[in-house]
């Protein structure tokens, strides 16, 4: 087994789900949790395992969703989400939020380009040019600027090197640095991921709540699962683990190995609900 059930909320999750699937959402960060982290981002492709099991689980599932630091175009075409089926009920949340897709309709809701990111980008690239490491690519999501340090020949070096300079740059600019995985990401908004879970479980009405993710930008969300459960929701966070980030499994429900053991807790749940 790829994945493990570290809590008892997520041994009750399946039969919860299973008692009224229309109840249920199903909120899921891309990179690294659907998708394998990969050096170049543009490389980034959806896990073929957790595509199949989304088919099945949108034809079930009440409510599924996609909630990423990516812009929504990028996801929808990384995901080549447009010729999937069975995912017909499909949110994708962009930029944590400031984005929004819906396959149902097709309609997609485009973020402005805000004024501030665009000045800060020459002052990112000279840093960039100034560190004289090669590897480190940015890359420009419009409403934030990602720098990653994962192509470089020491990644954590890098990422140490740059974090304290690209802080100085979101300040003086009011941006907001997030680090994550060997990536530093200056940002417009405040928006999280949890801002973007709470909003669509206000929106749906879901009494059954499960978010995977994989790195710091999803604790916002996996802390919103904890005020749900608190709240008498039944809620599970799959995380799914990495040596690069350690520290998220004390955050775990369920702890899968990768992509690979989202995949299979998603083909998993599939088969409890069939």
């Amino acid at each position: 087994m790829t994945w493990n059930a570290v809590t008892d909320h997520a041994r009750s999750f399946f039969s919860a789900a299973a008692a009224d699937p229309s109840r249920v959402l199903l909120a899921l960060d891309f990179d690294g949790t659907l998708a394998p982290i990969v050096d170049d981002p543009e490389d980034s492709r959806m896990h073929d395992g957790a595509a199949q099991a989304l088919a099945r689980l949108g034809g079930v599932l009440g409510h599924v969703a996609i909630i990423t630091g990516r812009g929504v175009a990028v996801v929808r075409r990384l995901g080549r989400l447009a010729e999937r089926e069975g995912l017909g009920n499909l949110v994708v949340l962009g930029q944590y939020g400031a984005e929004r897709w819906d396959a149902a309709t097709g309609e997609e809701t485009p973020p402005s380009v805000p004024e501030n990111v665009s000045a800060a980008r020459p002052a990112v690239e000279q840093i960039i040019a100034g560190c004289a490491i090669d590897g480190v690519v940015l890359e420009d999501k419009g409403r934030a600027l990602g720098v990653h340090t994962r192509r470089s020949a020491d990644p954590d070096a890098a990422f140490r090197l740059l974090e304290p300079q690209l802080a100085v740059v979101a300040e003086r600019h009011g941006l907001v640095l997030e680090p994550g995985r060997n990536v530093l990401e200056l940002r417009a908004s405040a928006l999280t991921k949890g801002d973007a879970l709470r909003a669509l479980v206000d929106e749906t009405g879901a009494s059954v709540v499960a978010m995977c993710g994989d790195d710091l930008g999803d604790l916002p969300a996996f802390e919103v699962l904890r005020e749900l459960r608190d709240g008498g929701l039944s809620t599970c966070a799959v995380i799914s683990g990495s040596a690069e980030q350690p520290a998220m499994a004390a955050q775990a429900d369920v702890l899968a190995e990768g992509p690979d053991g989202v995949a299979a807790w998603l083909r998993d749940l599939a088969a409890a609900l069939a």
